[in-house]
């Protein structure tokens, strides 16, 4: 693809950046710098029952086995039930994708996640706009035992990591919002909301044996030898997951197409 190419994608896909920036996005500062952008990315299809896996290696993204929906979950905080509309393959189609930077300087976190925006809008043409609807949710309070929390010794400007296995999730550096965003990118069936009001960045480790609403439950290594996951958070973290109403922004997909060649 040429250059003029995917200057035109880019002028065209505005609508997803848009949207994006409208509903979650501050506005920049006047004298704010550009954000990085990838400048080489691979798209290929997965290998069939290819692990599922998110990794930043030094300054390059990384994923084997990731579906679009994988990919809009990690880039704009979604859970699926809030991801509306657009064809079935958005969810049943993996890819493997490596993306570099056009800097040497490792890129925070959420410039990550807005590379792998801009990424979806230049490579499958994602459209798509924003509407508030009232979902079934969990939030996180704290349970009445009190909070059992490892305070993080990393740096605090450091990013928040994760590594999920089924049945195992691992934190560091991460607030509790940062842990009810892996829970429900990860774990849980609906979205997850932090309403403990504790502040600070914390370590979890985090036990449990996964039930059928729970993805990939039938990988589980846990042989049933830990408790269910509402259980485990509050013998573990001492915080309880419960069942909540929230209006939140749902992504509704407008068009989108199967990634363009590398």
């Amino acid at each position: 693809m040429n250059v003029d190419s995917v200057r035109l994608i880019r002028i065209f896909s505005l609508s997803l950046l848009t949207a994006l920036a409208l509903a979650q996005a501050p506005m920049p500062a006047a004298n704010s710098s550009p954000a990085p952008r990838f400048q080489v990315a691979t798209i290929k299809p997965s290998t069939p029952d290819e692990p599922r896996t998110t990794q930043i290696r030094g300054i390059r993204f990384v994923t084997t086995g990731t579906s679009v929906v994988d990919l809009l979950k990690y880039a704009c905080g979604l859970h699926e039930e809030q991801i509306a509309g657009g064809p079935k393959w958005m969810e049943t189609q993996k890819f493997d994708v490596v993306a570099d930077p056009e800097t040497q300087t490792r890129p925070t976190s959420p410039e990550f996640k807005k590379m792998v925006q801009e990424l979806l809008a230049d490579r499958f043409h994602l459209k798509a706009h924003y509407e508030t609807r009232e979902l079934a949710a969990y939030e996180i309070v704290p349970a009445k035992s009190g909070p059992k929390l490892t305070t993080s010794t990393s740096p605090p400007d450091g990013p928040p990591v994760v590594g999920y296995a089924p049945g195992n999730l691992g934190a560091g550096n991460a607030t509790l919002a940062d842990f009810a965003g892996f829970l429900q990118r990860f774990v849980t069936d609906r979205p997850v909301f932090d309403a403990t009001g504790i502040a600070g960045k914390y370590d979890f480790s985090l036990r449990w044996t996964p039930d059928d609403t729970q993805p990939d439950a039938s990988r589980s290594e846990s042989s049933n030898s830990y408790p269910g996951l509402f259980t485990a958070i509050q013998e573990q973290l001492g915080l309880k997951l419960q069942e909540a109403k929230h209006a939140v922004q749902v992504f509704v997909i407008d068009r989108i197409d199967a990634p363009t060649e590398n």
